[in-house]
């Protein structure tokens, strides 16, 4: 059994090799942003399949009985795509990166003369942060895979190209407004946001711009975002060990009928009406 130390591995398929041959033809901030849109997929996708409706309420109408773990969907949705798995550690190292680099900034976003928010900052300092500035020691080799100092140091990857890589997602955050579900516009606002903010920290010069400024909700987002992003990978983990072990007791009983998955396949309608 591998070490729980390490990143979870997506699923092997030789049908996706050809995919990377299609970025070459993309420019640089295109790639990036796609790859950063991916990992944030992946990581919606994987927390639907982490609580997903597994038994819709007969009595309810629209109300969700019981809620589970959906293997099924973690795979075909993401597991399964070595691309997508990646795609998801690029967008947790650019949300780490820029949180970290941002310490003072999202300190100084919020309001020190609000008492109940005190208790708040005194854990962020003490605790959170220190945590997560530790972090990138702790963590396996090749895990971090996004490497902003490569970027900027790329000719063809000038300041114009950055500002427009911004205003891709600037403009997906303007777009989110025109969701009709509220809890779908409200997460998506506020992790595309994160996104951007994230992306402007980490080109942010100091000795040409001063200091970092960050906003109340660019804070929140900058730092909920990241949370999105560590939960999925638990949970990509989480998903990858219920499949070694199906597979295990599979192979120990001899390819008997075995399935140790919890979900009631009900389909991908249950959950969708359950949010309805």
């Amino acid at each position: 059994k591998k070490n729980d130390s390490s990143p979870p591995v997506a699923y092997s398929d030789d049908k996706n090799n050809n995919r990377r041959d299609n970025y070459c033809l993309l420019s640089s901030e295109q790639r990036l942003y796609n790859r950063f849109i991916s990992g944030l997929h992946s990581s919606i996708s994987l927390h639907i399949a982490h609580s997903f409706c597994l038994e819709m309420d007969p009595e309810k109408v629209g109300e969700c009985k019981m809620w589970g773990l959906n293997d099924e969907i973690a795979s075909d949705r993401v597991l399964q795509y070595p691309d997508r798995v990646e795609n998801l550690y690029v967008a947790f190292t650019l949300l780490l990166k820029a949180v970290i680099k941002a310490e003072y900034a999202i300190e100084a976003a919020i309001p020190h003369d609000d008492p109940s928010l005190l208790e708040s900052l005194m854990h962020w300092k003490e605790s959170l942060l220190p945590e997560l500035i530790s972090l990138p020691d702790k963590l396996p080799d090749n895990t971090l895979l996004f490497d902003e100092s490569v970027l900027q140091k790329d000719p063809d990857f000038h300041p114009q190209k950055r500002m427009e890589l911004q205003h891709r997602f600037e403009h997906l955050t303007k777009i989110m407004q025109c969701v009709g579900c509220d809890r779908c516009k409200l997460w998506g606002t506020l992790q595309t946001l994160g996104l951007g903010t994230a992306l402007r920290v980490l080109f942010y010069d100091q000795q040409e711009d001063g200091g970092l400024n960050l906003s109340r909700q660019e804070a929140v987002a900058l730092v909920n975002t990241l949370e999105r992003l560590s939960s999925s990978l638990v949970y990509a983990r989480e998903f990858q060990q219920r499949r070694e072990e199906k597979e295990f007791w599979k192979n120990k009983s001899g390819g008997d009928n075995y399935d140790n998955s919890s979900q009631d396949d009900k389909g991908e309608e249950n959950h969708l009406a359950a949010l309805e």
